[in-house]
């Protein structure tokens, strides 16, 4: 809906780079506003207040307009809509999640959004400007009906939502800041997409592989992240992302090493979206997983940001090197992960080590017998 209000506009023009940069910007800053409004209020009526919200924002793209500052306000509050809420639904999750099956959960999540995502946009392409908005409300709308079925007073659930930390004190977590610094790396590297994307002309058939394996790739790496923990998936993820780009750096115009790219690419994101977006900063938290939350996915909206502002100077750069420094920047980012504690408790995978072994004697004692 962003796209088609903003095609009006010269894409260098001053309009045009405030609604593409609106969206991202509020939906960091009302996560932030979130997090501090969802411990004063009752849980279940923020989640009512908030999807309501989304609904007369979501109607609101139907109204015609030519006013850029309209339209830049639409998109400012389509921010809002989105941003407000998500550190609380995140932080129900973390609560609702035990931590040995939070990589699990997480990975079937995103593996539902990945699929679905891609069917509603090529569903809703054929629609105008004045239908889409109709159909993605009553999409945002049905999410009310889960809320009846939401528990009403979980006193367990509702102690925790209230107990409060102040960001400062998220920002003096030395094991969330070494995970930041490697998620927000990685941030950085995505701005380098748009280039990629221009260098792979002639491959665009190749470029639908990418979203299908990050798709598979969220559920193995949650999985195996319950296995043997969280830090071996996010090395293994930036480790293959920076082989990714060193490949197509050294042979760019050999088709097989773009279909490795998109594949490993692909895979790389899965494993990383699954851990950084869902996973780890509840794993990071005892009281105040929102505010972790708010904090911790800013840079995954700071990418829309960053090809805003990247690609006029990164078009000055032979693509060649953009590999390269990609490169370069994805295998420093797996630094900060090595000084990183695991978040997976230590107890947690040993059980399952022992779970597995004990099945194993069963089955050969079975076998025998």
């Amino acid at each position: 809906m962003i796209n088609q209000i903003s095609d009006p506009f010269s894409n260098s023009s001053f309009e045009y780079v405030c609604m593409k940069a609106s969206y991202p910007a509020f939906i960091i800053v009302s996560g932030i506003i979130g997090a501090i409004l969802f411990v004063k209020v009752n849980r279940i009526r923020f989640f009512w207040a908030w999807l309501l919200f989304g609904v007369s924002v979501g109607i609101s793209f139907a109204i015609p307009t030519s006013s850029s500052f309209f339209a830049i306000l639409l998109t400012s509050l389509l921010g809002i809509s989105i941003g407000l809420g998500t550190p609380a639904c995140l932080s129900y999750f973390k609560e609702s999640v035990k931590i040995e099956n939070r990589g699990k959960a997480g990975g079937i999540i995103l593996f539902a959004t990945l699929f679905g995502a891609p069917l509603i946009a090529m569903g809703t392409s054929a629609f105008d400007i004045s239908s889409n908005p109709i159909i993605f409300t009553l999409w945002r709308a049905w999410g009310l009906i889960f809320l009846f079925f939401a528990p009403k007073k979980d006193a367990q659930l509702e102690s925790e939502a209230r107990k409060s930390i102040p960001f400062i004190s998220v920002l003096r977590n030395r094991s969330f800041l070494l995970y930041f610094a490697a998620w927000l790396m990685f941030a950085l590297v995505e701005g380098f997409g748009m280039v990629v994307l221009d260098f792979a002309a002639g491959y665009e058939l190749l470029i639908m592989i990418e979203p299908i394996s990050a798709a598979f790739a969220t559920l193995f790496a949650g999985v195996l992240s319950d296995w043997i923990g969280r830090k071996r998936i996010l090395i293994f993820g930036f480790v293959s992302l920076g082989i990714a780009y060193a490949t197509i750096g050294l042979l760019p115009q050999v088709w097989l090493s773009w279909l490795l790219f998109f594949v490993i690419e692909g895979v790389a994101l899965g494993s990383l979206w699954v851990l950084f977006m869902l996973v780890l900063w509840g794993d990071l938290s005892t009281n105040g997983s929102d505010r972790y939350y708010a904090i911790g996915e800013t840079p995954f909206f700071l990418t829309e940001m960053l090809y805003l502002f990247l690609t006029p100077y990164l078009a000055l750069i032979p693509a060649i090197s953009v590999f390269s420094l990609a490169a370069f920047f994805l295998f420093l980012a797996v630094l900060p992960l090595l000084y990183a504690p695991e978040t997976l408790p230590e107890k947690s995978i040993r059980e399952r080590e022992l779970k597995t072994y004990i099945d194993k004697a069963k089955k050969v004692k079975e076998k025998y017998a």
